[in-house]
């Protein structure tokens, strides 16, 4: 690449596709540290989930020199690191928020748009003293050099700032990586063709090769064109810097006597019962883990968990009320840490059905998935989640059954762990640094080109 190209990340529907591209990023990075970064952020909500205890985010605020964040109305803020992007945030969320309703209510036909006359004040508050540019602008930003980095998916997403951003780079270069590690694709049945203007300028990368038929057959993308790379975040060697990143959690519970669970978000218009599912399971593992074996527990929340309620203090204190307010610090604890780094040392994850659980099977540490369906109704079978399904770790749903695992697991922790390793390698490929492998094909490709 040429000195003044510049790499595009579009970090869109959330972290994880700035999760699953940083390995490669940084490859890209040290093997042409000249080359300038920036990353796109269409919606500010995204950064809640951004904290600097996550070593991904300590390490992309390095490498990023240009942060663009669509607020709204057409108009992007422009940042020069992450961090400054995440304190502009802290600072506006609440009139963020507040933007974000009312154009919810104008798009329902609630209210009009003279009753946004108010906000356009507190528009003005949070563009003040900030770099901005509008759509119209955003042209003059992408040269024919520069290349994108983002999930395909995303060329189905009828969002105008999203599909105009996606357009500047029509005739460029773009590479793609699913935002997430899952098992799509696997008992994939045929859909929709998603039209995509000029094709051949894009190179997929997929985690596994089940994902191959999916991605030609959605997308029409020609197989030559789609690559089996694994999953680049488990490389050994960025599963060590994303450790070595990382602060540690307090001594309590940096041990092995300490379990993680791996929290899910409930929608807001899930059904009661849903709600109340998720509190008898916590409740389960309180007393098994917490109350008959003496262990502690470290909670990593879903990004969506973090609500941030303008009107009413309506966020779930499900942790709170069923472990004790009062044992925070001493028997449980939140924890910002990445997976990778969270992980380490302990002796178990719990799933409340979420997608790192592949992150934890790479690390080589027992992982079970507590889905409680005591809710369901009697005449309906139990449905097994797509990651029992495929064998990938083992499910409960009830005091009896996580009980019964757990004695399992107190004497046979590695016989479990390698059961998920090799469901883990029938369907995603080990390769040795292939986050430097696809860096290195990246850059030979454009070098060509330019």
């Amino acid at each position: 690449m040429k000195k003044n190209s510049r790499i595009f990340v579009l970090c869109y529907p959330h972290l994880g596709t700035l999760d699953n591209w940083m390995p490669i990023i940084n490859s890209v990075n040290n093997e042409e540290n000249h080359l300038r970064f920036t990353l796109i952020v269409p919606n500010p909500i995204i950064i809640r989930s951004f904290h600097g205890d996550n070593a991904v985010i300590k390490i992309a605020n390095r490498i990023f020199d240009t942060i663009l964040i669509h607020a709204y109305d057409g108009t992007w803020i422009k940042h020069e690191s992450i961090f400054d992007s995440m304190k502009w945030y802290q600072k506006n969320r609440v009139i963020l928020r507040l933007f974000d309703i009312m154009k919810r209510l104008i798009k329902k036909r609630i209210f009009s748009y003279l009753s946004m006359f108010p906000f356009v004040l507190l528009r003005n508050i949070i563009y003040k003293k900030e770099c901005k540019l509008e759509n119209k602008e955003l042209n003059k930003i992408v040269s024919q050099k520069d290349v994108l980095f983002y999930d395909i998916a995303t060329e189905g997403n009828t969002n105008p700032e999203i599909s105009s951003m996606i357009g500047l780079f029509e005739n460029n270069n773009k590479y793609s990586l699913p935002h997430a590690v899952t098992t799509s694709g696997i008992e994939w049945k045929s859909t929709r063709l998603i039209n995509i203007k000029s094709k051949d300028n894009i190179r997929a990368y997929v985690h596994a090769k089940f994902q191959v038929k999916r991605y030609e057959g959605s997308y029409g993308i020609d197989t030559n064109k789609i690559h089996v790379i694994g999953v680049p975040r488990h490389d050994r060697k960025w599963i060590e810097t994303i450790q070595d990143e990382s602060p540690k959690l307090p001594d309590f519970f940096n041990n092995n006597n300490t379990i993680v669970i791996l929290s899910s978000h409930i929608n807001a218009s899930a059904p009661k019962e849903s709600f109340l599912s998720k509190v008898e399971a916590v409740t389960n593992i309180k007393k098994i883990f917490i109350d008959k074996l003496g262990m502690k527990v470290a909670i990593k929340l879903h990004p969506n968990e973090k609500q941030e309620k303008i009107f009413a203090d309506k966020s779930d204190k499900i942790y709170e009320d069923v472990l004790g307010l009062n044992n925070y610090g001493v028997t449980w604890v939140y924890s910002d840490l990445h997976v990778l780094a969270l992980i380490k040392g302990k002796r178990l994850a719990i799933s409340l059905f979420t997608g790192v659980i592949f992150d934890v099977i790479a690390m080589g540490i027992p992982c079970v998935e507590y889905v409680d369906l005591s809710f369901k109704p009697k005449n309906t079978e139990k449905k097994l989640t797509e990651f029992v399904k495929h064998g990938f770790i083992e499910g409960v749903s009830n005091y009896h059954e996580i009980n019964t695992y757990a004695e399992k697991w107190g004497v046979g922790a590695d016989q479990i762990s390698k059961v998920s390793i090799n469901a883990y390698k029938k369907y995603f490929p080990i390769f040795d640094e292939s986050s430097r492998v696809v860096a290195t094909d990246i850059l030979n490709e454009n070098k060509i080109i330019s």
